[in-house]
């Protein structure tokens, strides 16, 4: 298990041809591996309710067996660290949810083009289902550094202020290189647990050095 807390796998949105129905079988089996391994019932996590009936014919089926939550439901629905977690195409709010409840489990993320996930898999060191193997460490360890410091000055999310300085200090000269892309930076301080806002408001920041 990393030092994020749950072991991690995806399914990059990385082919437009790919169908929904083989990204969510490939993380389907996964988290039910874990399950099984674990002796623990899994957990859907989606954006909105809508999904479970949205013609992935899998996707149905897992939220009609076991439990299933949106980030609006969630509090009333089940525990926390109750077992393996399958989040389907999240956006970082989502994303957050879902790994709270994999805390000392897995999670397995099905990624939209929408909200690239590539640095939070690096971050976690997340095996990529399509491959079977962990996503490559693209970064170097000057750049690892960088978002070590980016993560320390967001603790107040990136709001006006100091932190907010510091790390428009540190970003500017080494973002926009390669390996510390806008993808990079923002994946991995969801993976260290900075929320959807704080993430906005960074992503906000990168936008002015760009």
């Amino acid at each position: 298990m990393s030092n994020i807390g749950y072991i991690a796998a995806w399914v990059p949105d990385d082919d437009p041809h790919r169908d929904w129905e083989d990204a969510a079988k490939l993380a389907i089996a996964w988290v039910l591996e874990q399950a099984a391994q674990e002796g623990a019932s899994p957990l859907l996590v989606t954006p909105h309710q809508n999904q479970w009936k949205a013609g992935v014919e899998s996707i149905t089926w897992f939220a009609n067996t076991y439990p299933a939550i949106t980030p609006r439901s969630s509090r009333q629905r089940v525990s926390r660290g109750q077992g393996p977690v399958l989040v389907y195409v999240p956006d970082f709010g989502t994303l957050t949810l879902a790994a709270n409840y994999a805390r000392g489990s897995s999670l397995a993320v099905v990624e939209t083009a929408s909200t690239p996930l590539i640095g939070w898999a690096m971050e976690t060191k997340a095996v990529n289902l399509l491959t079977g193997q962990a996503t490559p460490e693209t970064r170097t360890n000057s750049q690892r550094e960088v978002l070590e410091r980016v993560h320390f000055h967001g603790n107040n999310g990136w709001t006006r202020g100091f932190g907010r300085d510091q790390t428009t200090r540190i970003l500017r000269g080494a973002y926009g290189r390669e390996g510390l892309t806008r993808d990079v930076v923002l994946g991995a301080m969801a993976a260290k647990g900075h929320n959807s806002k704080a993430v906005g408001r960074l992503g906000e920041l990168l936008d002015g050095l760009a």
